[in-house]
């Protein structure tokens, strides 16, 4: 039951839909405390509280839990504010450079929400490729940033004025490796001429075109699913973007991409999830989902017991000290959930192991 009403609350935040009021006749103290650890658990504290808000009071969440629920969304509000206000002063520095930064994931994909404040956010990514990067770093640095995180093949990371930003020279890598050479093919077509500009915290920033953002926002949620587990937000930035962005899409072009990637399976799942419990139109998607039921539920599934980018997820243990035991645990797992969900695109999983060793190899000799 508190299943039900988490998902009718995400959906009624998504849309601005009332509520099922009928769900939440009979909740109890306890099965509030459920929906919220969903909320929390599943990065959208905000969007159910927006449902939350459509209910009579006679249904609401306990009053020191409704008290509690607002007070974070006001952080969120706060913390994506912070985020906005920065874009300008990035933005401006990396373009007077003659670099051309592309804003991703994160505020680029609350921009597409009816209350982007209410995305629940994280940091600022952005694209300049592997020409841009060292120059990007440096500017960053210039102004006090403090580099922060593990080393990565694909971006460097600082913390600037309490931000994390990332500064990508690669948008993500595939583990196939044949899907990975036609991905880089698509990122050169439309880079850097054929960016997107959209006004986010009152600054033009660029976004990837419509198309190609749709296929990437899915991409990385879906690589981030078959390591360690995704929250439903990611599914709900997908949904979210695929509304708003339909008449903007090459539909055929978009299935294309997905066939030649190998990915068309796991983006059905997807869809399913996006159609069937998320309430997006299902004429938006560029293929039929029928027939994936199974895949869909299991992918439902997963995303409840992972939470998050897998931060929840208590069925692993927890990593061990020690670096290179921490690496050995975190490969076991990988390997171990690539092969069990490889039904979503085999040859992502299979090749994932191999990669992970290239990948670090390659970090090792960048460093």
């Amino acid at each position: 039951m508190t299943r039900s009403a988490f998902l009718n609350l995400v959906r009624s935040g998504l849309w601005n839909i009332p509520a099922a009021h009928t769900l939440f006749r009979g909740m109890n103290a306890a099965d509030w405390e459920e929906v919220f650890h969903f909320a929390h658990t599943q990065a959208l504290l905000a969007i159910t509280f927006d449902g939350i808000d459509g209910l009579p009071p006679e249904v609401r969440p306990p009053r020191p839990l409704y008290l509690q629920w607002a007070t974070l969304v006001a952080r969120i509000e706060q913390a994506n504010k912070h985020l906005n206000s920065a874009l300008p002063e990035l933005f401006q520095s990396y373009r007077e450079a003659g670099l051309h930064p592309v804003l991703l994931k994160g505020q680029a994909n609350a921009a597409h929400y009816l209350k982007p404040l209410h995305h629940q956010c994280g940091d600022i990514d952005i694209y300049i490729g592997k020409e841009g990067q060292a120059t990007a770093n440096r500017l960053l640095l210039h102004r006090g940033a403090q580099p922060e995180g593990e080393a990565s093949d694909k971006h460097t990371s600082y913390s600037l004025h309490g931000i994390h930003i990332e500064n990508h020279r690669i948008l993500l890598r595939m583990n196939n490796p044949v899907a990975d050479r036609y991905f880089r093919r698509l990122v050169k077509e439309w880079y850097p001429q054929q960016v997107e500009t959209k006004e986010i915290g009152g600054c033009p920033v660029s976004l990837p075109p419509p198309t190609f953002n749709i296929l990437y926002v899915f991409m990385h949620a879906f690589l981030h699913f078959l390591n360690s587990g995704i929250g439903l937000r990611q599914v709900c930035d997908w949904a979210r973007l695929m509304a708003t962005r339909q008449d903007n899409i090459d539909k055929t072009l978009l299935e294309q991409h997905l066939r030649k990637l190998g990915l068309t399976r796991a983006a059905k799942a997807f869809g399913y999830i996006a159609v069937h419990h998320l309430g997006l139109p299902e004429h938006t998607l560029p293929f039929s989902i029928k027939g994936m039921e199974h895949a869909g539920e299991i992918l439902l599934d997963d995303i409840f017991a992972t939470g998050n980018f897998g931060w929840y997820d208590t069925r692993v243990s927890s990593r061990p000290q020690g670096y290179w035991a921490g690496k050995w645990h975190t490969f076991r797992k990988a390997t171990k959930r690539c092969m069990k969900l490889r039904y979503f695109a085999l040859g992502e999983a299979v090749w994932y192991p191999l990669m992970m060793i290239i990948n670090k190899i390659r970090i090792c000799w960048r460093n």
